[in-house]
C-alpha cells in the first residue's frame, strides 16, 4: 500500500504551525479521520496534537502498530485513553495550554466537553476553518492521486456503456460500477464533512427517479431503496428513450474524483437535449472565465444567467424545494471541501484548487442530465483532469 510521502506531511504540519501561530494558539489536537489523514498519514484511532513549534504527537488508541506503519511522524506512541492525553504532554514538556485549537465544526460535544475537562485553564478556539482553507491548495502529489481516481472514473463510465440494457435495475447497474471501481482501486468509501451528510459512490437515477428530490444538498437525490439511505439507486427498471444519470465517485489513497455522465437507450426529447447542451455550453463558458483571482460567486452568476437565457431557471441545479444554491464544490479528501462555486462563498479562485463542476437541469417526472467534471486550477485557468468526452452517451 502506497503510504503519504514523509515530504507531504512535513510541509503541510509547517504551514499549519503558521497559522497557529498568526492566531495565538499553542497548538491544535486533531481527531477527525480526514483531517487526522492529511496531518499524519494515517486514520488509526489516535488523538494528534500539533504545536505551534516543534513536533507534533499522534496518541494512538488502536492500533499502534499500523499506525507507525503508515505514518512518518517521529513521535507516534501508544496511549490507554483520552485520560491520559494531559500526561502525555507533559512528558513532552507541553506543560500546560492556555489556547489550543479544535475541529469544532465536526468533533461531538462529548468530546468538546471531555477536552474542556482535561485542560480546564485552556481557551479552545475552532480551527476547522483554518485546516479547510490549508487543505484547499492541493499540492502535485495531492493532484496525481486525484487523477489516479479520474482515471478509474473513466474506466468504470466507459464500460459501463456495453452493460446497460433495458429492463435492467438502477440497482443491477449501481452494482457493476461498484464492481469496476474496486476492481481498479477504489478504496471504498468517499468522505463527506458536512452534518448528516453521507454519499454513495454512484447514483444511477433512471426517468422520473431522478427527479426524486431527498434530503442530501445535491442537485439531484434519487429514490434509494430504502428509507434508511433515501438517496441513490433503486429498483426502477431502465426504460428506452429516458436519461439514465450517472454520478460517479471514486477515491484513490484518500483522494476523491467526481464526475456525472447522461446516458440513454434510444434518444432524449428535445427539451432534455436542449438541456444537456446548456450544461456543456456552461462548462465551457466557465472553463474560459475561471482564473485565479476571480470570484467564485462570479462564476456561480454566469451560470444562472446561462440557465435563465435558455429559458431552464425552474429546473437548474433542482427543482422547487430541491433546487440548491451552488454549481460546484472543492474535492480531496472529503466531497464537499472548499472552494465552494456559490452565491455565498466569498473566496477567489488560486491556483492548486481542484473543483467539481457540476450544472445539472431536474425536470420533474423526466429526470436529470447534465454533466460534473473536476477541474484544477493552474495559473492561465481551468484544467479538466476528468477524461471522459462531454456528451450525452448513447448505447
Amino acid at each position: 500500500m502506497e503510504t503519504t510521502p514523509r515530504e507531504e506531511i512535513n510541509q503541510r504540519i509547517n504551514t499549519f504551525q503558521k497559522e497557529l501561530t498568526a492566531n495565538d494558539l499553542e497548538g491544535a489536537f486533531i481527531l477527525q479521520n480526514a483531517d487526522l489523514f492529511y496531518f499524519s498519514g494515517t486514520i488509526q484511532s489516535s488523538v494528534l496534537f500539533i504545536p505551534a513549534n516543534g513536533e507534533p504527537i499522534l496518541m494512538v488508541q488502536k492500533n499502534l502498530e499500523r499506525a507507525q506503519l503508515e505514518s512518518s511522524l517521529n513521535n507516534v506512541i501508544q496511549v490507554k485513553n483520552k485520560n491520559h492525553i494531559a500526561q502525555i504532554l507533559r512528558d513532552f514538556e507541553v506543560n500546560q495550554l492556555s489556547t489550543a485549537g479544535l475541529e469544532m465544526d465536526v468533533l461531538p460535544a462529548n468530546l468538546y466537553i471531555g477536552f474542556r475537562k482535561k485542560f480546564p485553564q485552556c481557551r479552545w478556539v475552532d480551527v476547522s476553518g483554518v485546516i479547510r482553507k490549508l487543505r484547499m491548495i492541493k499540492t502535485d502529489y495531492e493532484i496525481e492521486q486525484i487523477q489516479k481516481a479520474t482515471a478509474i472514473l473513466h474506466t468504470g463510465l466507459t464500460e459501463i456503456r456495453h452493460i446497460i440494457r433495458e429492463g435492467m435495475t438502477e440497482l443491477e447497474i449501481d452494482g457493476y460500477l461498484a464492481m469496476i471501481a474496486r476492481r481498479e482501486g477504489h478504496m471504498g468509501t468517499l468522505r463527506m464533512r458536512g452534518w448528516n451528510q453521507e454519499m454513495t459512490y454512484a447514483h444511477v437515477l433512471a426517468g422520473d427517479n431522478g427527479s426524486v428530490i431527498s434530503y442530501l444538498n445535491s442537485a439531484h437525490g434519487g429514490s434509494g431503496n430504502t428509507p434508511a439511505m433515501a438517496q441513490g439507486a433503486g429498483f426502477r427498471r431502465i426504460k428506452t428513450n429516458e436519461p439514465i444519470g450517472i454520478d460517479y465517485g471514486v477515491a484513490v489513497n484518500g483522494y476523491i474524483g467526481d464526475q456525472f455522465r447522461t446516458y440513454v437507450i434510444g434518444e432524449l426529447s428535445d427539451t432534455l437535449k436542449k438541456a444537456h447542451e446548456c450544461s456543456r455550453n456552461i462548462h465551457l463558458l466557465l472553463a474560459r472565465e475561471a482564473k485565479p483571482g476571480v470570484s467564485c460567486s462570479h462564476l456561480y452568476d454566469l451560470a444562472v444567467e446561462m440557465a435563465a437565457e435558455n429559458g431552464y431557471s425552474d429546473f437548474f441545479m433542482g427543482y422547487g424545494e430541491g433546487q440548491v444554491q451552488f454549481i460546484g464544490h472543492g474535492i480531496g479528501l472529503e466531497i464537499d471541501e472548499y472552494p465552494i462555486i456559490s452565491p455565498r462563498f466569498y473566496g477567489i479562485l488560486e491556483e492548486g484548487m481542484v473543483f467539481a463542476l457540476e450544472p445539472m437541469f431536474v425536470l420533474p417526472k423526466e429526470g436529470v442530465v447534465g454533466l460534473e467534471d473536476d477541474y484544477l486550477v493552474t495559473s492561465k485557468g481551468l484544467t479538466r483532469l476528468t477524461l471522459t468526452e462531454q456528451v450525452v452517451i448513447h448505447i
